[in-house]
């Protein structure tokens, strides 16, 4: 499965071990993705808001800030062990006090295809994605944007992702601005563990 963004057009997958910046390019070499000069400038500004504030508030503050960007209602850096998935990373825009989701097979997500295929899966409405159709998950997880967190190497540490219960504009994200802080985090080393139970 190739993982894409958006519906229409204008899809373009993302390869394995993209470097900080390197977004898809056309056959005379212009970056397919980023429009004008004015989103550019957009998601420069966006990012170094981003990490301002990781670099004086850390990591939830400044996911917070990046879910604040869309409408949709969670953001979360995802990881992967035993074939389970948890979140390191969890904001819940309504219900900020809630900082942990609950630990689900990896194939019960849809982080799993941004993972498996090394680039960005997207759905703007689960129940109408053929993709999807017999997901688990597609009657409670209606939207999703995900990326893969690489490490310079190539090796996955996880996923980063923008999802809600309720179909959302997956146009909206600023899938540049998302490259750009996979790449950051994984060049700090600031990617969370695997969340430890609390049993």
């Amino acid at each position: 499965m190739q993982a894409t963004t958006g519906t229409g057009s204008g899809q373009w997958a993302v390869g394995s071990g993209y470097g900080q910046g390197s977004l898809p390019q056309g056959p005379d070499g212009v970056d397919q993705n980023s429009g004008m000069d004015l989103q550019h400038t957009g998601t420069d500004a966006a990012f170094a808001r981003f990490t301002a504030t990781l670099d004086a508030d850390g990591l939830r503050p400044a996911l917070r800030d990046l879910l604040g960007l869309t409408d949709y209602r969670f953001i979360a850096i995802y990881r992967f062990r035993n074939g389970l998935a948890n979140a390191a990373v969890h904001v819940d825009r309504d219900n900020p006090e809630v900082l942990q989701a609950q630990e689900v097979p990896a194939s019960a997500t849809y982080c799993c295809f941004a993972r498996d295929a090394r680039g960005v899966f997207s759905t703007a409405n689960s129940m109408t994605d053929p993709r999807l159709s017999n997901h688990v998950a597609r009657e409670v997880v209606r939207a999703y944007c995900g990326v893969p967190v690489l490490t310079p190497e190539g090796e996955i540490l996880g996923t980063l992702c923008h999802y809600d219960l309720v179909p959302r504009d997956s146009e909206q994200i600023d899938l540049p601005l998302m490259l750009q802080v996979c790449s950051l985090l994984a060049q700090r080393e600031l990617v969370p563990p695997y969340p430890e139970s609390a049993d």
